[in-house]
């Protein structure tokens, strides 16, 4: 049996506490090493009981997830997986994104268990731990590390306009597990001029959807929406796929919206759906860039999409926070270009004449 994985379980609700300890001790390769009531307790607890990963609440008393998670990883770098309640999503959902960029790993809504309960959330919840305790992270004395800032030619301070063109060139972007500080790096450097839209599949818990939408219109140049069914397409313009339904750019370019079920453990939206419909639909117009995450979605698109002529790149493995999804697109030979992060902003530009 292979070693088994360390957690650490920070939650200020005790009946929460148990009820997530019972779940996690009934899985043979998960060691439930302790557990804290708030981010002061589980900073001494990361320190002393070293875990293989944090499955921590954001909503804390004396010491919430955002600062617990900043410490953290300045003391004793640690995965961390965030939670939270569906019933705090509307106040919590900005301090569980601006915690991905100190360095926490990925957030879910809490799930709904009772002691010694289990079910399907469960299962998934410990398979995503066991996932996360095997990711690489580094110490940030300040919190993650800033990329680059853009400069002001390059989109940074200026006003979202209101002016709609249609686009006639369109970039698909695929991002998992680190996406959403990702996302925010890419989008912050593109300029309000951008003569294409852009389309963004991220895998993410579907209740986070419209806090993520909403946190990086707040943040970045552009204009973030969440698209609908039949949606054009207008230049200088995001649209963020909605979970459990596969977006698809159409023959008529516009953005088809899709409810059809699809199989346990596959992605919905599909990143492979989205850049396969952009090569049908947009040929050498169109552009593709897989960003950080676990597994391989993506890859495939990414390699229809360079075959029909369109621009592919893949961002790094220095600045990914797991390089699974753009290795397997690099290994695949859908990659044009491999770059840092902070570089591929200015890529997508050159790409667009």
């Amino acid at each position: 049996m292979s070693e088994r994985v360390r957690v650490l379980i920070v939650d200020d609700s005790r009946t929460h506490r148990a009820a997530l300890r019972a779940l996690l001790e009934r899985q043979p390769d998960v060691e439930v090493v302790g557990s804290a009531s708030d981010g002061l307790e589980a900073l001494a607890a990361a320190h002393d009981l070293r875990p293989g990963v944090i499955l921590m609440d954001v909503r804390m008393p004396r010491l919430d997830g955002l600062e617990a998670t900043r410490r953290i990883m300045a003391d004793r770098p640690t995965p961390i997986l965030l939670m939270t309640a569906a019933d705090n999503l509307a106040t919590d959902v900005d301090l569980a994104l601006r915690a991905l960029e100190y360095g926490a790993l990925d957030l879910i809504a809490k799930p709904e268990l009772t002691p010694g309960g289990e079910g399907p959330a469960g299962r998934a919840l410990a398979a995503r731990l066991r996932l996360l305790a095997g990711v690489p992270v580094i110490s940030h004395p300040r919190g993650r590390a800033r990329l680059r800032r853009p400069s002001s030619d390059e989109g940074s301070g200026q006003e979202k306009t209101t002016f709609h063109r249609r686009a006639n060139r369109v970039v698909g972007v695929v991002a998992s597990t680190g996406g959403p500080s990702a996302l925010k790096v890419l989008l912050s450097a593109l300029p309000t001029d951008l003569k294409a839209a852009v389309v963004i599949v991220q895998h993410i818990d579907a209740a986070f959807e419209d806090g993520l939408v909403r946190w990086l219109d707040e943040e970045c140049p552009l204009t973030v929406v969440t698209p609908r069914d039949g949606q054009d397409l207008f230049q200088g313009t995001v649209y963020v796929a909605p979970q459990r339904r596969f977006c698809e750019v159409t023959e008529r370019r516009r953005l088809a919206l899709l409810e059809e079920p699809f199989a346990a453990g596959s992605h919905c939206p599909s990143g492979d759906r989205l850049l396969e419909s952009l090569a049908r639909a947009y040929g050498p117009g169109g552009v593709g860039v897989v960003l950080t995450g676990m597994g391989a979605d993506g890859a495939k698109g990414l390699l229809a999409l360079r075959r029909a002529g369109g621009v592919t790149i893949v961002q790094d493995e220095a600045t990914s926070v797991i390089w699974g999804m753009p290795q397997a697109a690099a290994q695949l030979g859908a990659a044009q270009q491999v770059l840092p992060l902070d570089r591929i902003a200015r890529a997508l530009v050159e790409a667009l004449p």
